[in-house]
């Protein structure tokens, strides 16, 4: 990646922060400014950029993924089709280099610090826009949640309250996020039908027992129609189903667990959908009773054996994107013998 200036911008809700590295210039004295995070505040910065020297189609642009408030200064980005790049947050976290002062400043030019040094490596890689319907379906998801995390608080409230009243009132906050849930789903159908491609893998979602609208579309969402993640296992940590190991050295081996910081809200519409799987699949009704074993009535053991449905969901959600067709089921003539070799093979 042949760049000759490297850009580190920290993205908050209201300002941009941004730094350019300079060599053999202590990290905390790089060239810095601050600008609105806007349209006007886009602009403003690629002037401060011409006005240090700096020709922006030649240089390398940073900054961390923030989900809503960085979408604005992508658009913008892609438009001037300049070249950026979205880093994790843990780079500016534990970079280790600089002040340990914590401010955005500071952020913006541990970013660029980062990229000059890491710009010829895998550690950085460009960022492509997702399409516009893409985005739409990203932006309608997170609506969604929004709306079904407030309900759900609300018929929790609704459980507890002390009098008709409050019960009355929380009904219709309740029935009022219910005709929002269903607008939105409404106008996320519209956007899958709309684009070819997302529809086409969309209708083999919906073609796995268990996977309805809901999940479908949140896995092309979450996945980008499957080209975010390159194996199934991969998704499945986003999501905190599978396990994630924590060794070093001879003495911390600590027990895979699922990342605390995983999507919840695609996790327990999973668990949704691995329950449907269960009692509409036979594959999965065989599966899910061969994970229980001689315990069916050990809570652990249900939750584990439904996790493992939820990972085997996922598993076909991408056998079926992939190899572009439709799921097609086991007969019912199999015996649990043979589903178990199946299972085998595919694992």
């Amino acid at each position: 990646m042949n760049k000759n200036w490297f850009i580190g911008i920290d993205v908050s809700k209201k300002t941009l922060d941004a730094s350019i590295f300079v060599a053999d210039v202590v990290i905390n004295k790089f060239p810095h400014t601050q600008v609105r995070n806007d349209k006007e505040g886009f602009k403003e910065l690629l002037r401060w950029l011409k006005e240090q020297g700096v020709r922006p189609q030649d240089a390398l642009i940073g900054l961390e993924f923030t989900g809503y408030y960085s979408d604005a200064l992508e658009q913008f980005l892609t438009s001037k089709k300049l070249c950026y790049a979205m880093l994790p947050t843990t780079v500016v976290k534990h970079y280790q280099r600089g002040a340990r002062d914590k401010n955005d400043k500071m952020d913006s030019a541990k970013i660029a610090d980062y990229l000059f040094r890491f710009h010829d490596t895998e550690c950085i890689k460009l960022r492509v826009l997702p399409s516009k319907a893409m985005q739409d379906l990203k932006a309608l998801k997170s609506e969604r949640k929004f709306y079904v995390r407030h309900r759900t608080d609300c018929e929790n409230r609704q459980k507890v309250a002390k009098s008709r009243d409050e019960q009355k009132n929380l009904q219709k906050i309740i029935d009022l996020y219910d005709k929002e849930i269903e607008r939105i789903d409404q106008k996320m159908a519209d956007v899958v039908t709309s684009d070819e491609e997302i529809h086409l893998t969309y209708m083999r979602l919906m073609s796995i027992p268990g996977i309805g609208s809901v999940n479908a579309i949140n896995t092309i969402a979450n996945t980008q129609n499957f080209t975010a993640f390159e194996t199934a296992r991969q998704y499945a940590k986003y999501v905190g189903v599978a396990p994630s190991e924590h060794l070093s050295g001879t003495s911390v081996r600590w027990r895979g667990r699922p990342s605390p910081h995983a999507d919840l809200q695609a996790k327990a519409d999973l668990s949704m959908a691995a329950m449907r799987a269960v009692e509409f699949s036979f594959e999965m009704n065989v599966y899910y009773e061969r994970k229980l074993g001689n315990r069916p009535d050990d809570k652990d053991v249900k939750r584990k054996a439904l996790n493992a449905v939820k990972f085997k969901l996922i598993r076909q959600m991408f056998s079926v994107a992939n190899q572009h067709r439709n799921f097609k089921p086991l007969e019912q003539t199999q015996t649990q013998a043979e589903i178990h070799n199946t299972d085998q093979r595919v694992n």
